[in-house]
């Protein structure tokens, strides 16, 4: 009679080998259901040594407070000041008696700009390829006739110490402006049309912006004269590089739309937000995130090329008017991750549901994800913004992650029943869905924070 063989329970698998397991699981969702299969292996995923948690940027918060996370350090502005903008560590304030500057926050250094009501302007004709013009009885005006009120900063570029760029709106219109540290004025062109342009980046060294004059995305470059300090820096030429794709005009459907840059790459990150009408109000629209897309611009075939991940060692920071790409450990659950902000602001567009402001696209299984449950600035005139302190960025970063260690120690019973009554410090739920079914463990927020350690 053949004797029968038993296979030997998935509890029996050596302390060693579960860790090993757990630190190589791609997803949230596999990290969460992993301590759920039993005692043994709850116990070994608590006792893998994660790396320390990778450089992130802080969050600068309507109400002139910024924090850090997971540490959850605060500071706060200076007394009377308000921030319009940012650019990776510099923040864009205005004060009252001190008009507008740049301040870095971390050092505390400060930078002197002109107001954002006062301009110069050259006469100089800008030159144009590849660009399309708009009919005359439908173009918008030079910035001359919009710079009256209500002026916004879309997108601000530190591109050396003495050249600071700008995108400057009324509304959705807008036009580029430059500046010199301490200068009294901005300078903007007298003939150049204003445009649809919602953000700009530096890009191994000259400036991209989106514009959105014919409906899509449509990526341009921006040559700049600066011959000496003393000179006024002045457009040169605008060139439509690549020509974005339209959606259809019959669906509800909203963008907001970045520019980073990644691995000596040019990325487009498309935001989808889907929204419908009120019935109660006129002008009132609920609005959700349904997804993001990511494209990388080819320069020789002037084309969007789709994007399916940012690899094993990126994540990417989404602001209004700074993104950013930051590298992380090959081990951390942030990578290959996007993270954005609530930064489509108006008093007619209301939310669905959700009462956080931040949110996480994981590109590894195209899920949304809501690290940062308590943190909203909804309903309020301003969005939040990134600050990037140095050595968060991708340039910056060059320390390669140490492989984490895998150190296990034997649990007694009378520990092991102490462990599963535990409750989390910080009271997180330890409680999760997937497939369907509800499974109970140790906390998931602990267990596998979006950013940082266990």
């Amino acid at each position: 009679m053949a004797r029968v063989q038993v296979s030997a329970p998935w509890s029996w698998l050596p302390s060693e080998l579960l860790g090993l397991l757990f630190l190589h699981l791609r997803t949230r969702a596999d990290r969460a259901v992993f301590p759920a299969v039993c005692r043994a292996w709850c116990s070994a995923a608590r006792q893998c040594h994660l790396p320390q948690p990778s450089p992130v940027p802080w969050i600068m918060l309507p109400g002139g407070s910024a924090t850090s996370f997971p540490r959850g350090e605060t500071f706060h502005l200076p007394d009377g000041a308000s921030y319009h903008n940012s650019c990776g560590e510099w923040l864009l304030l205005s004060r009252s008696g001190y008009g507008y500057f740049l301040m870095n926050p971390f050092t505390k250094a400060t930078v002197p700009l002109p107001s954002l009501y006062s301009y110069s302007y050259y006469r100089e004709p800008v030159d144009f390829a590849e660009d399309y013009m708009v009919q005359e009885n439908n173009r918008p005006g030079t910035w001359g006739y919009k710079c009256r009120h209500d002026i916004s900063v879309v997108s601000l570029v530190v591109c050396s110490t003495r050249l600071i760029a700008a995108i400057v709106a009324v509304g959705d219109l807008g036009t580029i402006a430059l500046c010199r540290p301490g200068a009294v004025a901005w300078s903007v062109s007298a003939r150049e049309q204003c445009r649809w342009l919602s953000h700009m980046v530096f890009f191994q060294g000259k400036l991209y912006a989106l514009d959105r004059n014919n409906g899509s995305e449509d990526l341009i470059s921006i040559d700049i004269v600066d011959e000496h300090d003393n000179s006024v820096p002045r457009v040169s030429r605008i060139e439509r590089l690549i020509e974005g794709i339209s959606l259809p005009p019959q669906q509800d459907i909203m963008r907001r739309c970045y520019l980073v840059e990644s691995h000596d790459t040019l990325l487009m990150i498309r935001r989808k937000l889907p929204y419908k009408r009120e019935h109660c109000r006129a002008r009132s629209y609920i609005i959700r995130v349904a997804g993001i897309e990511v494209f990388e611009a080819n320069f020789e075939q002037h084309l969007w090329t789709a994007v399916r991940t940012l690899g094993n060692d990126q994540a990417l920071f989404l602001g209004q008017g700074c993104s950013r790409a930051v590298r992380v450990s090959p081990y951390d659950l942030s990578r290959d991750c996007i993270f954005f902000l609530d930064d489509y602001i108006n008093w007619y567009w209301k939310w669905k549901r959700e009462t956080t402001s931040c949110g996480l696209y994981d590109m590894k299984d195209e899920k949304i994800y809501l690290p940062l449950p308590m943190v909203s600035w909804r309903s309020k005139i301003l969005p939040a913004t990134w600050i990037f302190s140095q050595g968060s960025q991708e340039n910056e970063v060059v320390a390669q992650p140490e492989e984490p260690e895998v150190v296990v120690q034997e649990a007694t019973e009378e520990e092991e029943q102490e462990e599963e009554l535990q409750e989390c410090p910080d009271h997180h739920p330890s409680s999760f869905e997937k497939d369907g079914q509800m499974y109970y463990g140790y906390c998931i927020n602990c267990l596998y924070p979006v950013i940082g350690d266990a």
